[in-house]
This record gives C-alpha cells, sequence and structure tokens, in this order.
C-alpha cells in the first residue's frame, strides 16, 4: 500500500520562514505553534500508518486519536465567566483555595470532540491547510470559566460508551450547550458586562461536521 504525503519539496509552501510567518499572523509563541504542529503532523502520520493503513477506520484508534489532539491544545482564558462562577470568586467570604475547588476553567467544547472533528476531517480540510487547523486549534483552546458544578452538566452532553459505538457524540449542539445548562449569558471581564448567547464564532465545516455526524 503507498502512502501520499504532503509536498515537503515546495519550500514556498513548508519551510521555516513560512512556519514563522504563521506564528506571527496568529500571534503564537513559537512553543505553542509547535504544540499545534505536532498535532497535525500526528494525525497525518496515523491517517498514513505503515500497519494499519488510515487509523481513522480503526474504532479502537479513534479515541486515542482525538486525545492527541485535546493534549497538545492551550489553555487560553476567553474572559468570559458564569455568573454563578463571578459570584463565587467575587465572594468576600472564600478565601483563595476555597475559590479555586468550586470553579475551573472550562474548554469551549471537550477538545476530543474538536479532536473527532478535525482527524475525520484531515485530508479534506486541514492536510494542507495548516493555517486553518491553527485557527480550529485556537478555538477549542479557549476556557470559560464555570462552576465545578456547571462543568459536570456540561460533561453530560458528550457521549462516548457502547450506545454510540465508541465513537464520541454530542446531546446538545455546541452552541446550545450553555443555555441546556440554564445559562443565558457570561460575563465578559474584557469589557466588564454581560453578553447573550453563545459568544464564540465556530467555523462553517465544524458546524457542518457537528449536524451531520456528532449529534444524537
Amino acid at each position: 500500500m503507498s502512502h501520499d504525503f504532503p509536498c515537503f519539496e515546495d519550500k514556498s509552501r513548508y519551510s521555516a520562514e513560512s512556519f514563522y510567518e504563521i506564528v506571527e499572523r496568529y500571534n503564537l509563541t513559537s512553543r505553542q505553534a509547535k504544540n499545534f504542529l505536532t498535532s497535525w503532523n500526528d494525525i497525518r502520520s496515523n491517517r498514513n500508518c505503515p500497519y494499519l493503513g488510515d487509523r481513522w477506520y480503526d474504532m479502537e484508534s479513534r479515541r486515542p486519536m482525538s486525545r492527541d489532539f485535546y493534549e497538545h491544545l492551550l489553555n487560553k482564558p476567553s474572559g468570559f465567566m458564569t455568573k454563578a462562577a463571578k459570584d463565587i470568586l467575587n465572594d468576600p467570604l472564600l478565601d483563595k483555595q476555597e475559590k479555586a475547588k468550586l470553579t475551573t476553567a472550562d474548554h469551549v467544547l471537550s477538545g476530543q470532540t474538536w479532536g473527532t472533528f478535525v482527524v475525520a476531517r484531515y485530508t479534506e480540510v486541514f492536510e494542507d491547510d495548516f493555517p486553518k487547523y491553527v485557527g480550529e486549534c485556537l478555538t477549542a483552546s479557549q476556557t470559560v470559566i464555570s462552576t465545578v458544578e456547571e462543568n459536570n452538566r456540561f460533561k453530560e452532553y458528550t457521549v462516548n460508551d457502547k450506545t454510540t459505538g465508541g465513537t464520541l457524540r454530542l446531546r446538545v449542539p455546541t452552541e446550545k450547550r450553555y443555555e441546556a445548562a440554564g445559562i443565558n449569558k457570561l460575563w465578559n471581564k474584557n469589557i466588564g458586562y454581560y453578553v447573550e448567547g453563545f459568544p464564540f464564532e465556530l467555523s462553517e465545516e465544524y458546524l457542518d461536521f457537528e449536524k451531520e455526524y456528532l449529534l444524537i
């Protein structure tokens, strides 16, 4: 079986210089960009495995492949927090340790959910477009401060068990996850007021994939 890889002889597209142009464009550190580059290369390798071919079609491989994507994400504070989390963090009767115990930095969506999308759509969308891949990584890296209780509710919207055949699925659309948890507004500390609805922009590619493959 032959495996085709992007042509890295094309120095105009794949070079250290072009890589650092991407670093600058997305305002990343070199280390952050290399984290994303590692997972981008990992997906390419796993979808062209010399032993198993395209490992995405091996059900036992899907979880570790999507997990690899998650492990290379950042924890990038968005500035948003739920009202309940804001109340805890501003409570003068709670000390720093108590506040930390009751709140958590929750990614906009489970990293493995995003991993399922980028791995499944890698060949069509991301294999020849590392900048686009970086954009998805940055969206997936954003965090919102929520309470631990709220975070436990969010986890209920992701399913990966025998009922889904071992494939990650969603009970609630990403843009409705806060609403489903009874959260109708988020505090944006960057501008100092509440914002209603889901404040993050998701790519059309992700939304189409979610609608067709992830929702149950």
